[in-house]
């Protein structure tokens, strides 16, 4: 079994007020009763065979407050969270920014700075920096799961969620074509049934007429709340605006926080001081009998 300092470590609340009655009204939060709650998780991972989890406190409460507190419901995820992990060993080999620096020297994923005008964060993806002759497509999504492991860190993140824009310039067929069933299913069970993660929304910008190809082979597998989630904006950056303001976009988005290959840069530093607590967190997983 799986021993780290991450067990020993015990959580203290930094919500602002503001946040913790965020996350009372809209995710059934009582802090009279979290320990309790996190306490009931622990005890439903001690009860399944093959399941070496982290039962750390902070960990365990991103899965309850990604399910509103719901006990069962919090444990299908983190189980399904060790499931795909499992499963699916083209991402969760060597999942580790050190693995995967070549995307994040690209500026291919990037997590900015700050929140936008409702506390989330935002994470944006540009496919089309990555040359597909380079590196698999996979290598792309460990850098987004990477980025959102790390911003899990944070509860601000927990209670307000994140949203990704998809910025499309350069996109190819070349692109497209690596954009399989397999790796539709496995993408969209990840994202919606296997992560912590409250996913606000999904913008995507300059996009062009691929973007009904590759949507052809990722809706089938999407759920309605994450369809009706998915915004179109072309240029018209004004739109997004009106989702995320424009404080933290980068200045080509029309924002105002500065050139996105610096947030990149940033981001990259970050993400790559991350690798220890991940060496740590890739220790658990699922255990066969």
């Amino acid at each position: 079994m799986a021993d780290s300092k991450m067990s020993q470590e015990k959580y203290a609340c930094s919500l602002s007020h503001a946040l913790q009655m965020k996350a009372e009204t809209e995710l059934n939060e009582n802090p009279a009763r979290r320990d309790q709650d996190i306490q009931a998780l622990r005890d439903m991972i001690n009860n399944r065979p093959g399941l070496n989890a982290r039962k750390d406190d902070g960990f365990l409460l991103r899965f309850l407050r990604a399910r509103k507190f719901d006990h069962d419901r919090a444990f299908e995820l983190l189980e399904n969270y060790y499931q795909v992990r499992a499963s699916a060993s083209e991402i969760f080999d060597n999942l580790l920014p050190s693995a995967i620096r070549h995307v994040l020297d690209k500026g291919v994923v990037t997590a900015l700075p700050g929140s936008d005008k409702d506390g989330r964060k935002i994470i944006i993806f540009r496919p089309g920096r990555w040359n597909p002759d380079d590196w698999p497509i996979y290598d792309n999504v460990k850098a987004v799961i990477l980025s959102i492991e790390l911003l899990l860190e944070e509860e601000e993140t927990q209670v307000s969620g994140l949203i990704f824009i998809q910025e499309e310039s350069g996109v190819t067929a070349r692109h497209v074509y690596q954009v399989g069933l397999r790796y539709a299913r496995t993408i969209a069970n990840i994202f919606q049934e296997a992560f912590p993660a409250r996913v606000r929304g999904v913008h995507l910008v300059n996009e062009s007429f691929l973007v009904d190809a590759v949507f052809a082979i990722i809706r089938p597998f999407l759920k309605e709340k994450l369809k009706e989630r998915i915004k179109l904006h072309g240029k018209v950056y004004e739109t997004l605006h009106e989702v995320t303001g424009t404080e933290v976009l980068p200045s080509e988005l029309g924002g105002d926080g500065g050139p996105l290959d610096e947030m990149a840069k940033e981001w990259r530093e970050r993400l790559m001081r991350f690798e220890d607590r991940m060496v740590e967190n890739n220790m658990f997983g699922m255990v066969k009998l």
